[in-house]
Parts: structure tokens; sequence; C-alpha cells
């Protein structure tokens, strides 16, 4: 049975340790732990109407936590951690939030929701609130997000899918990880830059939640397109050919091309390149490898293209990365 925790047993006490409902401008870092779990929020306030939170949770047990809304806001929240459920606690109606996924909408004061979390599996969100009145600035010329169809829309609360987080959202995600770990003043204006970037780009790379070619999947092509996932993780350095994944997988060469970027919002080979230069950032940010043993690792033989293509995915060159991660210490 899952273990039911009121918002005045949790919430309220971090929004009282925060300074809501006007937080001053600044970075407060908690950590709180209960008998159900620990839970810990860095929280950034910019000062003109944006504020930025990273949380992580885990849980000992099945809980629900129970959320109040006592004012008006949009929000967007980044789910980087497992797939969870929001309830509606006025109308019962749940809603999976997908791991990898982008949400933006309102919420008003008198909103109650449950978030329901799984034993075991670490919550992970990043997420942005913004005043209303600079939210709908924001968005005021762009069509494509004032057309965005509803995921679920409440008395007090209406969601709307953004996009499966992107490449270039998942970068901005980690250095703002990274920056909001650090209390120099230069660093935490370099951190608004960061941020204001991620909201620009946000709501520039709205994906429409339902579209027309999409094809049927069930359970098992659904298993089919998962293993063929592992597959390719499994064997960066020498991957299958469609043809061959195919036929481990047992699956046709047609779904598993059109299944896959449709499952995992990517081609087979587009997502093993993603997943073969973001292991590659991880390597040279270890500083404990150059960058030809990690251009040979992930899989590329040749150093120059693979050096291309790096600085095509992040914008970077490996060797900015090899330096960069000399000015982080933990």
């Amino acid at each position: 049975m899952s273990k039911f925790v009121s918002s005045s047993e949790i919430w309220d006490k971090v929004r009282d340790k925060l300074g809501f409902p006007n937080p001053p401008k600044g970075k407060v870092d908690l950590f709180i732990q209960e008998d159900f779990g620990n839970f810990k929020l860095n929280h950034y306030n910019t000062g003109f109407g944006i504020r930025y939170s990273h949380f992580i949770a885990d849980f000992y047990q099945d809980t629900i936590l129970e959320n109040t809304n006592s004012y008006d806001s949009s929000f967007i929240c980044y789910n980087t951690g497992k797939d969870m459920h929001l309830e509606d606690a006025i109308s019962n109606k749940k809603v999976k939030f997908k791991s990898n996924s982008c949400w933006n909408g309102q919420m008003y004061e008198g909103h109650l929701s449950n978030s329901l979390y799984t034993k075991g599996n670490q919550a992970i969100f990043h997420n942005i609130m913004l005043d209303d009145t600079l939210f709908n600035e924001l968005i005021q010329n762009n069509e494509s997000f004032n057309n965005l169809t509803s995921i679920y829309k409440g008395n007090y609360i209406n969601v709307n899918f953004n996009n499966t987080i992107n490449t270039k959202q998942k970068l901005l995600l980690e250095d703002l990880l990274k920056i909001s770990k650090l209390d120099d003043r230069l660093q935490l204006l370099y951190l608004e830059s960061k941020l204001l970037d991620l909201v620009y780009t946000t709501i520039n790379s709205i994906e429409p939640p339902y579209k027309k070619d999409k094809i049927f999947l069930s359970n098992k092509d659904i298993e089919s397109l998962n293993k063929a996932k592992f597959i390719l993780t499994e064997n960066i350095m020498c991957p299958p050919s469609l043809k061959e994944l195919a036929h481990q997988c047992a699956i046709n060469e047609f779904k598993l091309k059109k299944g896959f970027k449709q499952l995992h919002g990517n081609t087979v080979y587009g997502f093993l390149q993603e997943f073969r230069l973001n292991e590659a950032k991880k390597l040279l940010q270890t500083n404990e490898i150059n960058i030809s043993e990690a251009t040979f690792l992930v899989g590329y033989k040749s150093i120059s293209h693979f050096s291309k293509i790096f600085k095509e995915h992040f914008g970077v060159t490996p060797i900015e990365i090899k330096k960069e991660s000399r000015k982080y210490y933990f």
C-alpha cells in the first residue's frame, strides 16, 4: 500500500525555507530526509520573473505526494528520471509523465494534485516557474506554442506536451546542474544565461503530441524496439546493420525504422550517434583518457571525423570539453 504524504508534511516546509510566495533573489540548496525518502532541491530565483529548481528524490516505499498551489504561475518541466504519474485530486484524472519529456502549462491558485512515485525509481526533475505576464509575452508571437493541444486540462491546471527532450536541451540541463553547484557571482550570471537559453530553446522546440503518420505499435513491438535500443548501447564499437538488428529483435525493418523513431524520438543510427557522442563526452570529462582513446572506445575510426561531428552536436570541440572539465571541482 502506498504511503500518503500531505503537502503540509513536505512542500509547505520547502516553500517556507525558500521564502515563498516571494522568494528572494539568489540560490538556496535544501536536503530533506524523512522516513519515506530523501529529497535534494537546488533552487535559483533570477529576480526578474523566472525561477529554476532541480529536484531529486529517492523513495523507500511507493509514495503519494500531495501538491497544493496557492498562486498563479506558468511552468516548464523536464522529467529526466523515470516515468511517473500525476493525478488531479479534484477529478481523479491520472496523466503519465514519461521519462525524457518536457511539459509546459499553467497552474492556478486552488490546484490540488498527487504525484505517484514508485519505490526504487529515483525521481529527477528540472522545473522552471515563470510569472504569467512574462510567460505570455514570451509566447505571444509563437504560433506553434499557442496552438498546442492540452494533454490534460482541469479546473485549475492546463498541461501541454512540449517535446521529447532534445540534444540542445540535454546539454543545457547538464550545464545548469554543474553551474548550480557553484556560488561564484560570475558563475551565477552564467547560470542565468544558460537558463534563458533553455527557455528560448524550449519555446522554439514544439512537437505536436499526435502525428498523422504514426504507426500502431503493439506491446510486442515496443519490447522489440526497446531491445534494439539496448543492443545498440551494448555494441557501440561494432553495431549491427539494420537487417541484423531487425532479425535479432524479431521485427521487420520497416517497423524497426519507423517505430524506433516514433518510440525513441530519433532514427536508429541517429540515436546511436547521439549515444556515442554523449558517452565520449562523459569519458573526456573524466580527464582520465585522451581524445584518441575516446574516439576508439565509442566506435569511431577517424579522430578528425569524430571531432567534426562532436562539434556539430555539442557546439564545442572535444579539446574544449577537456579544458572545461578542469574548471569544475565538487
